[in-house]
């Protein structure tokens, strides 16, 4: 009897043991993923207006604006010199959009509310949320910088292009549009 509660005791010791080597080998952090969890979190808990135009620029300010938090820190920390010009040239280009967007913000006035356009941009933005959970992107994680900026920025270019799209099937602004097609295209 105290041989098979031994043994049991034994198996049960070693099945937490490997249960917390699985825990932690699955749980890889990233100094990457902070940001852009941040600027999900933001998207999840704005208001939308639903005038396609207004809630896009912003959305997309939210968006490009935690993505370049993200690069920076890629570009500081990469090993790779390619990884750290890449990071580098999208944080300088993106901190442009962002001005360009930001001023097209202030000039608009939410005056056309879209209920579709409102439903379906709430339905990506809880796609991204599902994204950020630990079993969606977070476990494409390598812990490496250069391979997680790389991961990452493919998942931003899947969600803007994803947002660009939706815009450009009830939006109204020329310009904003044209910001929208240049998205997709990426």
């Amino acid at each position: 009897m105290k041989r098979t509660s031994f043994v049991a005791a034994g198996l049960f010791s070693i099945l937490l043991s490997v249960s917390a080597l699985a825990q932690t080998s699955t749980t890889i952090t990233s100094p990457l993923m902070p940001p852009v969890q941040q600027s999900v979190t933001k998207l999840k808990a704005l208001q939308a207006t639903g005038d396609p135009d207004f809630d896009y620029v912003f959305r997309m300010r939210l968006l490009g604006q935690g993505v370049v938090d993200m690069a920076k820190i890629a570009a500081a920390q990469a090993t790779d010199p390619a990884i750290k010009q890449k990071a580098q040239t999208f944080v300088d280009a993106k901190t442009k959009e962002l001005a360009e967007l930001e001023a097209m913000q202030r000039q608009m006035r939410p005056t056309r509310p879209n209920q579709a356009y409102t439903q379906q941009q709430s339905q990506q933005v809880q796609a991204m949320v599902l994204k950020m959970q630990p079993d969606g992107v977070p476990a494409k994680l390598t812990g490496k910088i250069d391979d997680d900026f790389t991961a990452l920025m493919t998942e931003y270019i899947r969600d803007a292009s994803d947002f660009s799209k939706a815009y450009l099937t009830y939006g109204n602004n020329a310009s904003v549009k044209a910001i929208a097609q240049k998205m997709v295209a990426q």
